[in-house]
């Protein structure tokens, strides 16, 4: 009977640590009591032996996410793929996706949870990536509108310009400034018609760290 029990306890702990996700148990206040290789692996750690006893706080990048994750737990019994932004031994950041539930002793006391931990930095990057496509095709969107709402005020004031120069000669004080306006008034056309071919993103310095769009690097 007990080197059947000794080899089924041997099969257990292969078995868990050949699965590909993280699988642990921590105490209720937070300290590891048991984990794969797989949890080791991930959090870069050389073998489960250095995991025991380990705070898992030191694993949140945000330690606020662990309150929010007990907090979960004690109100639903469990949490199922919950993204949390934790970290690495070394500290390099990584997202993973938290399914656990709580463990209760004989009085209804949750005393350990237990979890699985799956790697979603790639989903993550994905998610980033939409948004990112979507935030410029908002401000393409939002660059063709402008420079067509300008486009009909400036062709007006330059048509209205042309008459005003015409009444002038050149050498008059007067023509001089008018024709300075209408230099400025061209100016503010090539802007508009570069706002209205912004493809891409592209900032430059302005002031004190802040950058702008470079709009003739983005058209």
């Amino acid at each position: 009977m007990k080197g059947f029990i000794d080899s089924s306890a041997r099969w257990h702990v292969d078995f868990m640590n050949s699965v590909p996700a993280a699988v642990y148990r921590t105490t209720f206040e937070g300290k590891l009591v048991y984990c794969n290789r797989t949890f080791a692996r991930i959090f870069g750690f050389d073998s489960v032996g250095e995991l025991i006893g380990y705070p898992v706080i030191r694993l949140y990048r945000n330690k606020k996410d662990r309150g929010i994750l007990i907090h979960s737990i004690m109100q639903r019994g469990r949490i199922t793929d919950l993204p949390v932004a934790l970290a690495k031994r070394d500290g390099s950041p990584i997202w993973c996706a938290i399914t656990a539930r709580g463990l209760l002793d004989d009085d209804g006391i949750v005393v350990y949870i237990d979890g699985m931990i799956r790697e979603i930095n790639d989903r993550i990057a994905q998610q980033k990536t939409k948004s990112n496509k979507e935030k410029m095709e908002g401000v393409l969107e939002m660059a063709g509108g402008v420079a067509h709402l300008l486009n009909q005020p400036l062709t007006i004031i330059n048509n209205l310009l042309d008459e005003v120069i015409a009444k002038y000669r050149p050498g008059d004080a007067s023509y001089e400034k008018m024709k300075i306006v209408q230099y400025q008034i061209i100016k503010i056309n090539e802007i508009t018609q570069n706002i209205s071919n912004v493809k891409k993103y592209a900032a430059m310095d302005y002031v004190a760290g802040v950058k702008i769009v470079d709009i003739d690097k983005a058209s």
